[in-house]
């Protein structure tokens, strides 16, 4: 669902409905093939943040141009509303690929402003060493050490189990 979400927000003010179910579709695709990707190249992305908001995103923006559908294909309506953008004779003709050629610059000018401010942040963090655990940390899971003792995994211990490590006995009464 969110990825279909991320998909629309793009084109959210210039498609029809059809076409934003669509998107949304497609997004959905886009979404697993960019995560199980992203799992083969062995990148760590545990919560698929970019599958979701940069792929999906990126799609959303391609999706703005494709399915921008008013006057006719050659045509381009962008925040016009249903109206063509206007040329001095009328409707613009040839103003799609236009329009598509700039939400292709545009997917690739957010990729380079987003890793160029991710470099600025997370450079320094690397070579300070406040991006890496230790290997006692790494060996035991972050989430046992540092998300101790298992409340988020586990209901509240009875005072049985806290003794004995396991569930209490329990007694019938007969």
């Amino acid at each position: 669902i969110l990825a279909g979400l991320v998909s629309i927000t793009a084109p959210c003010g210039n498609v029809e409905c059809g076409s934003a179910i669509l998107t949304g579709f497609i997004g959905a695709f886009i979404y697993q093939g960019s995560s199980m990707l992203l799992q083969k190249l062995k990148v760590d992305d545990p919560i698929d943040a970019f599958a979701v908001h940069g792929a999906c995103g990126a799609w959303g923006v391609l999706a703005a141009a494709l399915f921008d559908w008013g006057t006719g294909f050659d045509y381009f309506n962008g925040w016009s509303g249903w109206s063509c953008v206007q040329g001095d004779n009328g409707c613009k003709s040839g103003a799609f690929a236009e329009a598509f050629g700039a939400n292709v610059m545009e997917i690739f000018i957010i990729a380079v402003w987003t890793a160029g401010f991710s470099l600025l942040v997370f450079v320094p963090l690397r070579v300070g060493g406040f991006l890496r655990a230790d290997a006692e940390m790494q060996e035991k899971g972050m989430d046992a050490v540092k998300h101790s003792p298992p409340k988020a995994y586990t209901m509240a211990a009875t005072e049985g189990e806290k003794a004995t490590g396991g569930p209490a006995p329990t007694e019938v009464t007969v």
